[in-house]
């Protein structure tokens, strides 16, 4: 390590903790008050490399409303304040945004909040190209966080004695076939080119099964770049994604080139194209060959790829909009993913409202083009999605915190659940074109869905 970056750690507070030791301790401590984790479990992908907590929320808001641009307008005030912000967004807020009326499902059919967010003045980080834990804020907590900590390490668990439950879906097999049929009219028609249909799997869970222990499951057999776990009043957000929304630096501060070029710079990685590892090293490149090679999931992916540059180019400069990688292989546990990178350079004095209004929800998990396929989704989606579908969130100001790297990042709510009574719900889904075939397709949902049914101790 350089002696410039050890003397920098050392004056925000470094911690002789290890990564296990520290979520260890963070999921002790969720047993009883409010913790925000977010991992990225060592993967590495995408440039991804911290754990980043907070514990003991300075202030925790929860917004349900019909009026989207109120909603929109407390997030920009708290997205340029002094305290570091985690939030999540529901899928549903962005058809508010939209102004797209639910024709089915009435906005309360549903728990989860258009945004939840809580705010810090303390954050745990451990990096782990370093190796190196250290708190970064306010010094004056400084002790009692890193004592609460230190007494709260433990062996993480992650056995339970109680038999596996079945899972339920919103949809049966032939139901979701039929679904599948009536999107391809619909692209017939000429009302959408891709659209991305979900089902719901909801999990009644073993009674001595914790959502602390779900997550240190999936961490151990299934580390995801953008892994969370949110402790909620009444609920708990536990996420295993593999994607990327957007990430982009200065958002609550200036926009207009001032502490660092990347200030400007946004930059957004959907994923299109999904195949299972294989058991053998013969298997797996076959598999990683099959991906690479498959017109129809470099179909997928270019339509999603197009949608986006559409929408960065709303809040970006004119000509700026590039891609920087398209079809890229990325390598998981469980799964191949083909994943491409857009980025673009922010006009100045850009909001994070403005972000959302032109982004929110990914196309890789709407369709295209984005509205008609989101009022084609509501139509045949039989309940809301929730979280699922929407995103995690960060924020950290320059004011307070003297952490380097994206001051604002997003990762698609994909591979997400919501634990809330014992209950846990998540969605699966893949993107439909018009050569679909409805039984891969449903398999995919299936093969999505895996890592969290092993976790969570349920068959489906």
């Amino acid at each position: 390590m350089k002696p410039e970056l050890r003397d920098k750690i050392a004056l925000m507070h470094e911690l002789d903790m290890t990564a296990d030791e520290l979520v260890s301790a963070l999921l002790n401590l969720a047993s009883s008050e409010r913790v925000c984790l977010l991992d990225s479990c060592g993967v590495g992908n995408l440039g991804s490399h911290l754990l980043i907590a907070g514990m003991e929320s300075v202030e925790t808001i929860e917004i349900m409303s019909d009026n989207a641009a109120h909603s929109l307008k407390v997030l920009d005030d708290k997205l340029s304040g002094e305290l570091a912000c985690v939030f999540t967004l529901s899928y549903d807020l962005g058809l508010k945004m939209l102004d797209i009326e639910s024709r089915n499902k009435p906005f309360e059919s549903t728990h989860e909040p258009d945004i939840l967010l809580d705010c810090f003045d303390v954050l745990i980080v451990h990096d782990y190209d370093l190796g190196t834990t250290w708190l970064d804020g306010n010094k004056d907590n400084f002790e009692a966080v890193s004592r609460k900590l230190k007494q709260n390490i433990s062996d993480l668990r992650f056995e339970i004695s109680d038999a596996p439950s079945a899972v339920t879906s919103n949809f049966t097999k032939n139901e979701y076939l039929s679904a599948i049929e009536s999107i391809k009219e619909s692209i017939r028609c000429g009302d959408t080119y891709q659209t991305n249909l979900t089902q719901q799997l909801t999990a009644k869970l073993p009674g001595d099964l914790t959502p602390e222990t779900i997550f240190a499951r999936l961490r151990r057999d299934h580390p995801a770049p953008f892994s969370a776990f949110i402790k909620r009043s009444d609920s708990t957000v536990v996420s295993a994604s593999p994607e990327r929304f957007f990430k982009v630096g200065g958002i609550g501060g200036n926009t207009t080139g001032g502490k660092c070029a990347e200030a400007r710079i946004i930059s957004t990685s959907p994923i299109k194209g999904t195949r299972p590892r294989g058991k053998t090293v013969g298997e797996d490149n076959a598999l990683r060959q099959e991906l690479l090679a498959s017109k129809k999931d470099r179909a997928e992916n270019t339509m999603i790829v197009d949608l986006i540059r559409n929408d960065l180019g709303r809040i970006c400069e004119y000509g700026s909009v590039r891609v920087e990688k398209l079809c890229d292989l990325e390598e998981h546990p469980t799964l191949f993913h083909l994943v491409s990178t857009v980025t673009g350079d922010l006009r100045p004095n850009t909001k994070f409202s403005d972000i959302l209004k032109a982004v929110f929800p990914c196309g890789s998990i709407t369709g295209a083009p984005k509205i008609s396929t989101m009022q084609i989704i509501d139509e045949i989606e039989t309940v809301d999605r929730g979280l699922s579908m929407g995103a995690i969130a960060i924020y950290i100001p320059d004011s307070m915190f003297e952490i380097s790297g994206s001051r604002l990042e997003l990762s698609v709510a994909i591979r997400t659940m919501v634990i809330r009574d014992q209950v846990a719900a998540f969605n699966v889904g893949g993107g439909i074109v018009i050569d679909s075939d409805p039984e891969s397709e449903y398999d995919e949902t299936l093969l999505k869905a895996k890592a969290l049914l092993a976790a969570t101790g349920t068959s489906f």
